[in-house]
């Protein structure tokens, strides 16, 4: 008898108002506006659903402040696996981006190069021009939301290719 009316009450809300309870719960609230990367259409479809503690971040190289050339590497250290943290790997749930000057990339796994115990290097696709940058890495979630507890940030100044190859 008792599993009969939980199964009828189980039914009843999957029939009358589950739908409505997840569009409810998955809308954008007003401190949303303007945040992250996805559009409120993609906000309400997919909803987020990060852990509230997620893996450590850190960069390692290069330094804040720090003197590169035109083809940058960020070098960063975290405890996650990143085999489920990457794109491409399903389903993307909370995930890595490294960003220069606010363009965030989305690397998979095989755009990640394994350098030590956690530690995994990124080469940025593009050479940046010459001056101030900033390097950036932090978790994003499913809808491509700026985790932004997680941001690690350094400065680096970007060289001439021909400065940055001279020999002293």
């Amino acid at each position: 008898m008792r599993s009969i009316s939980f199964v009828a009450a189980f039914v009843a809300v999957l029939g009358a108002g589950f739908g409505s309870a997840l569009a409810q719960t998955a809308a954008p609230t007003p401190a949303d506006a303007g945040h992250g990367h996805g559009s409120h259409a993609e906000t309400t479809k997919h909803p987020a659903s990060a852990p509230t503690r997620q893996p450590s971040l850190r960069i390692v190289a290069p330094g804040n402040d720090a003197r590169v050339g035109p083809d940058v590497v960020l070098e960063f250290e975290t405890t996650a696996d990143l085999a489920k943290m990457t794109m491409g790997s399903a389903p993307v749930g909370v995930h890595l981006h490294p960003d220069i000057d606010g363009s965030a990339l989305m690397p998979a796994l095989a755009d990640l190069k394994r350098v030590g115990k956690n530690r995994y290097r990124y080469a940025f696709e593009l050479p940046a021009a010459p001056g101030p940058h900033v390097l950036s890495v932090y978790w994003s979630d499913a809808s491509h939301k700026t985790l932004e507890s997680t941001r690690n940030s350094v400065s680096v100044t970007v060289l001439p290719k021909t400065a940055a190859t001279a020999k002293p």
